[in-house]
């Protein structure tokens, strides 16, 4: 048995040598403690998950591919170079369509040419046939006048046959002559004036058809301007979106392209997002619209500080990213720079690796505890090999 008298004179012996100090210290650490598992329930702290990623723009890269193959003839782009939508980059050789399209052109004028002298000759009336004017075309210059060369001698044959016509007829009033010979000279007459109706209308009908024919060669030449313009027009090669272009390697004045062939890539300049990669045992936990921070391994986050974003769209299928599946997820910034207690801003760059923290919880100090001694003392989540030995 413990003999009660010496523990009895052990502490009286003991207690003389702690100071008041001592005391107080002993109390107020004791008193510390307590309180500190007392605050447990109440100190609420941030649970997060984390996810690598990187800086990207909103839009996909687009790749710049040609409609149809040739030598480059003019480069008018660099590599990493900024360029607007719709900008020109660089034209192939057009020699033949070039040639092609001056052929259309003059030919064109040409259909013009005619359908105008044709339009005027067509609507002349008999009293004008023979005094038109204003033709610009050699061709139907000439066969006018081969035409009006024609009338007029005919004209002047037919006064000829009228003034016999109205002798003969005065002299078979006169008796002078039997009434065949005045019905031959009719005859002569009418024959003439018949030619001379056909004549015309002969001539009128070659216009009119040649009228057609050219307003529908005039179409067709029209059509083919418009296919060789857009020809020509594949042949220049432009930006479909704006960006900073890369990977011309290999182009140069002279060099070869493919038709279908990709002579760059586009990185859009739109709106920077970060978009991370999940890994299946955190993806159940981000949703749309959750609060991240991230932490831009180009800039300390001890000196420039963290970033704040949402959660914009979190995908429904996984990719392989070094064998293992993960989910994307895109973010949006609340900006795009970081800054130092100076002032300067460091602005973020597509491209540029990122730590990402989602936020899913709010838990106490005193549950988070709870949790951890649960792992270790439950013998359901201790792992089956530790509780066989």
């Amino acid at each position: 048995m413990v003999n009660t008298s010496l523990i009895g004179h052990e502490l009286l012996v003991y207690l003389p040598r702690v100071t008041v100090r001592s005391q107080l210290l002993y109390t107020a650490v004791l008193f510390a403690i307590t309180a500190a598992i007392a605050a447990l329930p109440f100190i609420y702290v941030d649970v997060s998950v984390q996810a690598s990623g990187l800086i990207r723009p909103v839009a996909e890269r687009s790749e710049v591919k040609t409609t149809t193959g040739g030598t480059v003839a003019v480069l008018w782009i660099r590599e990493n170079q900024v360029v607007r939508a719709g900008q020109p980059l660089m034209r192939l050789q057009t020699e033949i369509l070039d040639t092609k399209l001056r052929l259309v052109t003059a030919q064109q004028a040409e259909k013009r040419m005619y359908i105008r002298d044709l339009q005027q000759l067509t609507r002349l009336t008999d009293t004008q046939l023979v005094s038109a004017t204003g033709l610009i075309s050699p061709l139907y210059r000439q066969q006018y006048e081969q035409f009006r060369y024609l009338a007029q001698e005919n004209l002047q044959t037919q006064q000829k046959r009228q003034r016999e016509l109205d002798v003969n007829r005065q002299l078979y009033v006169d008796k002078v002559i039997p009434r065949l010979e005045l019905e031959d000279k009719e005859f002569v007459y009418k024959t003439v004036v018949a030619q001379y109706r056909t004549l015309v209308e002969r001539q009128r009908s070659e216009w009119q058809t040649a009228l057609s024919e050219h307003r529908l060669a005039l179409t067709d030449l029209m059509g083919q301007e418009r296919q060789l313009k857009q020809e020509q027009a594949f042949s220049t090669i432009k930006a479909p979106v704006g960006g900073t272009i890369s990977q011309l390697s290999g182009r140069y004045v002279g060099s070869f392209v493919q038709a279908g062939e990709i002579v760059g890539t586009i990185s859009p300049d739109s709106t920077l997002i970060i978009e991370c990669y999940a890994t299946p045992k955190d993806i159940g936990l981000l949703q749309i619209g959750q609060k991240a921070h991230f932490q831009i391994a180009a800039f300390n986050y001890n000196q420039w500080g963290l970033l704040e974003g949402l959660i914009l769209d979190v995908a429904n299928d996984f990719i392989l990213v070094e064998n293992q599946p993960v989910f994307k997820v895109r973010c949006r910034l609340n900006r795009n720079f970081l800054t130092l207690k100076n002032g300067y801003r460091g602005y973020l760059k597509k491209g540029m690796t990122v730590q990402a923290r989602f936020i899913v919880t709010r838990r106490s100090l005193f549950e988070l505890l709870y949790d951890k001694a649960d792992d270790w003392l439950n013998p359901v989540n201790q792992p089956v090999a530790s509780r066989l030995r």
